[in-house]
């Protein structure tokens, strides 16, 4: 990794881990992003999540990193690509590590999801952890319905979409629909549906309630909004997520 894209990554992770809770004691809600880095927008989702979005100056045009914060703050940050593909991902819990093993067999793409009303995926993930280095290789799709819907005056396009990936036990397969924007160039989660090896299925709601832009007074919160109050299902976080909010 260059050295300023280290440098940045570093004060992500310093940011989200340590300035956070700082700024929520002293009174402030708002996430630091790292210096170099614009901040872009704000997604408040279902399941008490909230979402940040930005782009730093020395990293490729398209790319850009979302942090996903849950009542408890920050506890997901990931690096995609202009065609949305997982390039890193980071549990800032647990201190594991996703990087995509390039090239793929057949690499995600937004531009032919939008084009073509599908798009197919195969690709594999190195997920370094303190337990070791592993591979997880993920066969998927991602559909245009041909529904469109407007989330809090923005225009969405609904898809539906699965994935899985294999494990000792058998396949880990999470599916259900979400959302693309055309104009913004990204997704987000919808309702999901996971099955675990052993047949089991987990559900959760991650759809877009509100997305706040520089200016509005909810920018940068660091304080999730919607169903933190309700019981909502205990869906078992997988490694990559296509559009965790």
């Amino acid at each position: 990794m260059p050295p300023i894209r280290r440098q940045i990554l570093n004060a992500a992770l310093l940011g989200m881990v340590s300035a956070v809770p700082a700024a929520a004691q002293s009174g402030s809600d708002l996430f630091p992003v790292p210096e170099g880095c614009t901040a872009f927008l704000t997604v408040q989702s279902r399941s008490c999540l909230v979402s940040h979005h930005w782009r730093c100056d020395s990293d490729p045009e398209g790319s850009h990193w979302r942090v996903t914060l849950d009542q408890d703050g920050p506890f997901y940050l990931n690096y995609t690509d202009a065609e949305f593909r997982w390039l890193q991902a980071f549990n800032l819990r647990t201190g594991s590590r996703d990087v995509l093993i390039e090239p793929e067999e057949d690499p995600a793409s937004m531009a032919e999801l939008l084009e073509t009303g599908n798009d197919t995926m195969v690709f594999s993930i190195r997920e370094e952890r303190a337990e070791g280095i592993f591979q997880r290789d993920y066969t998927g799709f991602d559909r245009l319905t041909g529904d469109e819907i407007a989330i809090d005056g923005r225009s969405l396009l609904v898809t539906e979409f699965a994935y899985q990936w294999e494990t000792t036990a058998g396949p880990r397969r999470t599916e259900g629909t979400q959302f693309v924007s055309r104009e913004m160039g990204l997704f987000f989660g919808g309702l999901e549906t996971v099955t675990t090896p052993g047949g089991e299925t987990f559900e959760g709601n991650y759809s877009p309630v509100e997305f706040h832009e520089a200016g509005d007074p909810d920018f940068l919160t660091t304080q999730p909004e919607y169903d933190c109050g309700d019981m909502m299902s205990a869906l078992p976080l997988d490694p990559v997520w296509r559009v965790a909010q």
